[in-house]
């Protein structure tokens, strides 16, 4: 596999999310132009963010959740 693919795959979850550093996203949209299978498996990528973000939008967390993540910031 291309070493380019792979930078790629090591990174799309911090590219989807908007979190990758600027050197590493011009890297990896530079990869992008050239190939197909990576643009393939980047786009299919963002479609399922997408879709797992609208979900958590639509499903509330139980009030368990949102306590117990509150106290874990509390005793920090």
């Amino acid at each position: 596999m291309d070493p380019e693919c792979i930078f790629v795959l090591d990174h799309y979850n911090d590219y989807i999310s908007g979190e990758l550093h600027p050197d590493k996203i011009e890297r990896v949209e530079k990869h992008l132009k050239l190939c197909p299978n990576c643009e393939n498996f980047l786009s299919k990528a963002f479609q399922i963010h997408g879709r797992t973000i609208d979900l958590l939008k639509r499903v509330p967390a139980p009030k368990t959740l949102k306590k117990s993540i509150s106290d874990l910031f509390d005793s920090a």
